[in-house]
C-alpha cells in the first residue's frame, strides 16, 4: 500500500532514524551483509516477475541521489530517502505506481520483522534496489556502502544558488536535470554531483532501460492542456531504445551513433534532447563511441558513477 500522508510516513520510517547499525563497518557478525542480501533478493524476484520494474527502480534511485545541495549546504540532500516526499514533482511522474509502491512493501516487510537482524534505512533500501535492478537487467554487479540516514521532508526542487551557463539551455536551475539541457548544461549539472565526463555519459546509459511518455494517443483535451494527470495517464510510453528495453547493455550508445550517422530506422529509438546532446558535441561523442564499442568498459564506468552518486551519504567503509 502506498502511503501518502506525511504524518503516516514519519510514523513508518521513524524506526530507521536511530538504527544502531549506522556506523558499523563490517566484522565477523556483519548485520549489513544479511540485510543487504535480503533486499537484493526481493528486488531480483520482483524484476524477474515484471522486467519493466528495473528501469523504474533505477530512476527512483537516481532521483533520490541527484537532489544534492552540497555546493551551498554541506551534506544537504543526496541519497537520503527524500524522494518519498517528492512524488508531486513532474520529474517523478509514474514512479508512485510501481517502484515507490515496491519500496514501501520492502520497508513494511522490514518493519514487521520478517527480515531478521535489524532494518536498513529507506535511503539504503532505495540505493540497494537501484544497484540490484541494474544487475538483474543484465548489467554489472554494483556493491555500495550502507548507513545512510533518512530525512523526513522533501529536498528543494530548485537550486538555492542556480548555476549560470553560457546559454539558456546550459543554466542549471533545478536539482534534477532538465531534459532540455545542452552538452554544456550536462557537463555543469553532473560536475556538481562529482562526476567526470566519462562517468556522467555512462550514467546516461541507464536510458537503455525503461520508457518515457509520448503524446501519441493522448486525448485532445490533454494536447490543449498538458497536465500532470495527462502525463501520468498517457496511453502510450515508448522506450528510448526499442529493442530489449528491459535489458541493460551498451545498445543505447550504439543507437546514438547510428542516429548521428543517419543510419537508423524509424522507431528504433526515441531520444530526448539530452540524449542527442551526447553526440552533437564532438568531445562527448568520442566517449559515446568508446562505450558503443566496449560494453565491459561501459559497465565498469557505470558502476563507478553509480557508487559515486549514492555513496556520498553512506557511513560504512565496506560495500555490500
Amino acid at each position: 500500500m502506498i502511503i501518502h500522508r506525511r504524518s503516516a510516513l514519519i510514523g513508518l520510517f521513524a524506526p530507521f532514524a536511530n538504527v544502531s547499525l549506522l556506523n558499523y563497518n563490517g566484522g565477523i557478525n556483519d548485520p549489513y551483509a544479511q540485510l543487504s542480501k535480503d533486499v537484493r533478493s526481493d528486488v531480483r524476484e520482483a524484476i524477474q516477475s515484471d522486467p519493466t520494474m528495473a528501469g523504474s527502480i533505477l530512476r527512483l534511485a537516481f532521483h533520490d541521489a541527484a537532489v544534492y545541495e552540497g555546493r551551498v549546504l554541506k551534506g544537504k540532500g543526496g541519497s537520503d530517502g527524500s524522494i518519498m516526499y517528492e512524488m508531486d514533482w513532474s520529474e517523478n511522474r509514474g514512479l508512485e505506481r510501481k517502484s515507490l509502491k515496491f519500496i514501501n512493501e520492502l520497508v513494511s516487510k522490514q518493519n514487521s520483522g520478517e527480515n531478521k537482524g535489524g532494518k536498513l534505512s529507506i535511503a539504503d533500501t532505495i540505493a540497494l534496489a537501484g544497484a540490484e535492478a541494474v544487475e538483474v537487467a543484465g548489467g554489472p554487479h554494483i556493491a555500495i556502502r550502507i548507513g545512510r540516514q533518512d530525512t523526513y521532508e522533501p529536498s528543494s526542487r530548485t537550486l538555492l544558488r542556480p548555476i549560470k551557463g553560457e546559454t539558456e539551455r546550459s543554466d542549471i536551475v533545478t536539482t534534477l536535470p532538465s531534459p532540455g539541457l545542452d552538452s554544456l548544461g550536462l557537463r555543469i549539472y553532473f560536475k556538481r554531483l562529482g562526476l567526470d565526463e566519462k562517468e556522467f555519459i555512462a550514467l546516461m546509459g541507464s536510458h537503455d532501460l525503461g520508457r518515457h511518455v509520448t503524446l501519441t494517443g493522448m486525448q485532445k483535451s490533454c494536447l490543449r492542456n498538458l497536465t500532470r494527470q495527462c502525463l501520468e495517464e498517457a496511453p502510450i510510453s515508448v522506450p528510448f531504445v526499442s529493442k530489449s528495453p528491459d535489458d541493460f547493455s551498451n545498445l543505447y550508445f550504439q543507437k546514438l551513433i547510428n542516429w548521428y550517422d543517419r543510419n537508423i530506422e524509424f522507431g528504433e529509438a526515441s531520444f530526448i534532447p539530452t540524449d542527442v546532446a551526447l553526440v552533437v558535441d564532438d568531445g562527448l561523442r568520442q566517449t559515446v563511441q568508446v562505450f558503443a564499442n566496449d560494453q565491459d568498459l561501459f559497465f565498469e564506468t557505470f558502476a563507478r558513477a553509480y557508487q559515486r552518486i549514492v555513496d556520498r551519504t553512506a557511513a560504512s567503509e565496506k560495500r555490500y
